[in-house]
């Protein structure tokens, strides 16, 4: 009977990871999709030689937010 209610424990604590993994990395997707979208704007803003320091802190932004929101995934 123990054996049987260990077994049911690992099983279920299986399945539990099983559909908090693909949950994680569908959010560590939709982060990079954001921060790719954010890159593209930066890029189409700030398209001249003057705008350079403008484009940098732009992307650094971009950066921080899909840093932030992996880390939000991980939590």
């Amino acid at each position: 009977m123990r054996g049987s209610k260990l077994c049911l424990l690992v099983t279920m604590a299986g399945f539990g990871v099983s559909f908090l993994m693909p949950a994680r990395a569908g959010c560590v997707t939709d982060c990079k999709y954001y921060y790719d979208s954010s890159v593209e704007t930066c890029r189409n803003l700030y398209d001249g030689p003057r705008d350079a320091d403008n484009l940098r802190r732009c992307i650094r932004k971009a950066k921080t937010e899909y840093d932030d929101c992996s880390q939000a995934c991980i939590s």
